[in-house]
């Protein structure tokens, strides 16, 4: 997520949060975006719901879930029609001046030239010399400083193979945005064109801006040009690294424990979903949840047979809830750390118990807000011993490093060492920060505008309105807005039976699928609710408090409609995690894998994903909802409210940590043993369990 680095308070200067709601998920930046409004600063706010900042924004843009692409787009065409944007930084920052063959649509390069030239360079046309001018990457400058580039027209330019019709890159993005007129973009997202028109003047009259973007736009099918469109819109603003702006802090100085330096050469290759999506997460080592559950159940690209998770609720947090539970029952082998026996633990051979964050030591490097922020250090001593046998994540994986002969890699074990090590180059040691509790700071500066001297990250070195590596991957090279994929214009036969648009929003009571068990938290909130607008519940005879099904093409949930007309009519937004139970107050969990219960990730499929980043559509999918006659057949599985409970016949705990739902467990579990250690009061009994000898497991 794009971090403002510093506020300024001059009037002059706006906030831009799309899909991002700091009150509910960092509340010291709501603090500071508050304290900038009282002095001045503007606020943009797009978001479905009127929550949140939404509430006191200059201007809320109540966007249809998954449209957030056409909006950025038409409020860009808006500032690129009337001159609104920085036309210096676009010319010197981007690779908008580069040439576009008009034959081919890719990047005119140099060796296509009558002239010839490097295969690598790129062109540009020099509207004051006349002239062409190339661009080399490696060098990341031109070969002659350019006059002024040119950012439109239609250029006829000297080939090898004769004449070659180019358009600039900008142009082609001008004409992307004006392809998408004010009036259809506003249709389709179901916003005014008016308030796209007053958002654009408001962004460019009040810099510099600062941009804040997060799940709630990367959680859909076409998340990643999403995300290119709102990113280009904030670089016309002329706002990147800019003081107010979107700023690179000042890092303390620290040692990389990563362990990259121990990746065997073209290892990276092999992650999971790399070769479908190669510009993915898989770039950087990560999985995504489908390309796990599709190598444990056939094998693509390889078996994957064994899991370590740690603390990953996936039965909870991912779509394709049947599909994730079907994979990890399919596991040879399944070790979970974790606070309390979660759906997704109840799955594995080995579950280890973890201790709490108040339970353990910390270390923080860095608080990221702005650059004060960004200096400090803390080492969070624990506040209480940990429970039973639970131990901190960090002393698991140093001790199993350990075992498995990697000690070298592990400072023989020495957790301290390590983190010592990590700090060694802040002048910072784990003993002066235990005798700081308050932390320790490094004084920084902060440079601006640190691009005019390194480029950008990106191959050409420019900020790429226009993507030569989308490109060559088959995806468009300009953030194209496509509709998500599960919506009514590209399934219009559907729409009749699924006619709502499923949402979902995090509640600032709970974290993720926790915390339901605690009862002065689940007295504020005491059931799983689904937000509906009136008009739209009265259609389908629900009232406030209702019990309700959410129905989909993959399943059904359960949740209480809560009335609110801050949602647009034909919207709905749910909340994910509903499994506790919590026993102080006699409510009820729920079946994490069956209709009776109230997991929005079960009714949440994972047959569309966005084809670069392979996100799924959590924020946008369609449904149907249907009122409940018999409120009481939400609460499931009352006999295992009390505890700790063996399942009859494997000796194995169906249920802990209060949760009510009774999961399909494996058919044997001969190669466990149960003590049950309990480590937690009130609904939270862990069982710690260890291997015994190895026995074969039963063939699948």
């Amino acid at each position: 997520m794009p971090r403002s680095a510093h506020r300024t308070t001059r009037e002059q200067a706006a906030f831009f949060c799309g899909g991002h709601n700091p009150s509910t998920s960092w509340l010291a930046a709501a603090g500071a975006i508050a304290d900038a409004r009282a002095q001045g600063a503007k606020l943009v706010v797009v978001d479905p719901r009127h929550a949140g900042f939404a509430v006191k924004a200059d201007r809320w843009l109540q966007v249809r879930p998954g449209t957030d692409g056409a909006v950025a787009l038409a409020i860009a065409g808006v500032m690129v029609a009337e001159g609104w944007f920085d036309i210096e930084f676009v010319r010197e920052w981007t690779n908008g001046p580069f040439l576009v063959r008009e034959d081919d649509g890719i990047l005119l390069r140099a060796d296509a030239l009558a002239t010839g030239g490097e295969a690598a360079d790129f062109v540009a046309w020099d509207e004051r010399r006349g002239a062409l001018v190339r661009y080399d990457p490696q060098a990341r400058r031109y070969h002659e400083p350019p006059i002024q580039l040119a950012l439109s027209g239609k250029f006829l330019i000297a080939g090898r193979e004769g004449p070659i019709a180019c358009r600039p890159a900008f142009d082609h993005f001008a004409a992307l945005c004006c392809a998408l007129p004010l009036e259809r973009a506003a249709a389709t997202a179901g916003v005014e064109a008016e308030a796209i028109r007053e958002t654009a003047y408001l962004l460019w009259h009040h810099r510099p801006v600062a941009h804040f973007a997060w799940t709630g736009i990367e959680q859909h099918t076409n998340a990643t040009q999403t995300t290119r469109a709102l990113a280009i819109l904030h670089a016309l603003t002329g706002s990147i690294d800019e003081p107010g702006g979107n700023v690179h802090l000042a890092p303390v100085p620290v040692n990389d424990v990563s362990g990259i330096e121990l990746r065997k050469p073209g290892q990276w290759r092999k992650a999971l979903g790399r070769a479908e999506r190669p510009l993915g997460p898989a770039v950087e080592g990560w999985v995504t949840s489908d390309d796990l559950y599709s190598a444990v159940l056939r094998g693509e690209p390889y078996r994957v047979r064994g899991l370590v998770g740690l603390g990953a609720n996936l039965v909870l947090s991912h779509a394709g809830a049947t599909r994730g539970a079907e994979a990890l029952g399919a596991l040879e082998f399944h070790v979970q750390t974790d606070l309390y026996l979660t759906p997704t633990a109840a799955f594995a051979d080995i579950v280890l118990p973890i201790a709490s964050a108040w339970e353990r030591e910390g270390l923080c490097v860095g608080f990221r807000l702005d650059q004060t922020a960004n200096e400090l250090v803390q080492f969070r001593p624990a506040l209480v011993a940990p429970r039973g046998e639970a131990r901190a994540d960090i002393d698991v994986v140093f001790d199993l490093a350990v075992r498995l002969g990697l000690a070298e890699h592990f400072w023989n074990g020495d957790v301290e060492a390590g983190l010592d090590h990590h700090l060694a180059p802040s002048g910072v040691t784990l003993a002066m920060l235990r005798r700081e509790p308050r932390g320790i700071r490094v004084p920084l500066q902060t440079a601006y505008r640190k691009y005019r001297q390194v480029g950008f990250a990106t191959p050409s070195g420019k900020l790429e309105i226009f993507s030569p590596a989308l490109q060559a991957i088959g995806q468009p090279p300009l953030p194209e807005y496509r509709e998500p994929a599960h919506s009514w214009a590209r399934h219009p036969d559907l729409a009749q039976q699924y006619p709502l648009v499923l949402t979902s929003a995090k509640t600032p009571l709970y974290c993720h699928s926790q915390h339901r068990n605690l009862a002065p938290l689940r007295r504020l909130l005491p059931d799983p609710l689904l937000d509906i607008n009136p008009a739209t519940a009265a259609c389908h005879g629900i009232g406030a408090g209702d019990w309700v099904a959410i129905v989909t093409p993959q399943g059904r949930a359960r949740a209480r409609a809560g009335l609110t007309a801050g949602l647009a009519e034909g919207i709905v937004a749910a909340q994910h995690g509903w499994w506790q139970a919590c026993a102080v107050l006699d409510l009820p969990g729920y079946d994490p894998l069956g209709p009776d219960g109230a997991n929005i990730n079960l009714v949440i499929g994972n047959e569309a994903f966005d084809p670069v980043s392979g996100a799924a559509p959590h924020r946008s999918y369609r449904c149907r909802v249907e009122r409940l006659a018999d409120a009481h057949c939400c609460r499931v599985g009352a006999r295992w409210r009390d505890g700790a409970h063996a399942s009859e016949g494997d000796g194995v705990p169906q249920a802990v940590g209060g949760w009510d739902a009774v999961l399909p467990f494996r058919t044997s579990r001969a190669s466990q043993q149960v003590n049950r250690t309990r480590l937690h009061d009130q609904g939270s009994a862990f069982p710690v369990v260890a291997p015994l000898a190895p026995q074969a497991k039963p063939a699948r």
